[in-house]
């Protein structure tokens, strides 16, 4: 008798646990699928690096490629900007074709600048890619933009007898433009007083040479807000 309750008991055991193993347990999720990546168009036909004159636009467009696992992107959203201030994007902001490709055309800046032209696409790997274009030759009148807190643009060429306007933009408090001694020109009216937007000041460079400049409250010859002039015959 003791040996058969042994083996009910092996039995029973043996029953449930076979039960516990294919029992109907929920299986596990998928993993999520990969997330799309932008990179910029292969080297031949990306327009990276491209140069032009001052105030011209560049004969290739720049172009960004969006995919998901190796495959094209299409519809997704690929917005443009420039910097320094002076330069255009065409168009601003777009989708991507069905190959997966967005692009734009470049108006350089009216002035001899490097400048940076970035491509974002909101939620996507790699986002934002950067481009470089270089515009090239000196001209006889740019705008530089006072904000909060740089000179854009902050490093350019101008031709000698050029105008340089410097214009404070929407909001920009507390800014000097200083010259770096021995120069004296930049300079704003009143320095070292401080001004604040809406305010606008001309300032004529008759001779060649490179004149550096910054602002008193938020930089110094040498960093934080500064910048330089290279005036050209």
């Amino acid at each position: 008798m003791r040996g058969e309750i042994v083996s009910l008991l092996m039995l029973a055991g043996g029953a449930g646990l076979a039960a516990g193993c294919g029992g109907g347990g929920t299986a596990p999720p998928p993993p999520p699928p990969p997330g799309s990546t932008v990179t910029m168009a292969k080297a031949s036909t990306s327009g990276d690096g491209q140069a032009g004159p001052s105030g011209t636009t560049l004969p290739n467009p720049l172009r960004v490629v969006i995919t998901q696992s190796g495959l094209p992107v299409a519809a997704r959203g690929v917005f443009w900007t420039i910097t320094p201030a002076g330069g255009a994007v065409n168009p601003a902001s777009g989708p991507t074709g069905s190959d997966g490709i967005a692009q734009t055309f470049v108006t350089l800046p009216g002035f001899a600048t490097t400048s940076t032209i970035t491509a974002t696409s909101q939620g996507v790997t790699g986002s934002p890619v950067s481009f470089t274009a270089f515009s090239t030759g000196a001209s006889l009148q740019v705008t530089v933009a006072v904000v909060n807190d740089a000179f854009q643009p902050s490093d350019f060429q101008l031709k000698q007898g050029g105008t340089v306007s410097f214009v404070w933009g929407t909001g920009s408090v507390l800014h000097t433009v200083t010259p770096v001694a021995p120069n004296t020109i930049p300079v704003s009216p009143g320095d070292p007083a401080t001004q604040s937007a809406p305010f606008n000041f001309n300032a004529v460079f008759p001779a060649t040479g490179t004149f550096a400049f910054f602002c008193r409250t938020h930089g110094s010859a040498t960093s934080g807000m500064h910048g330089e002039i290279t005036v050209v015959p």
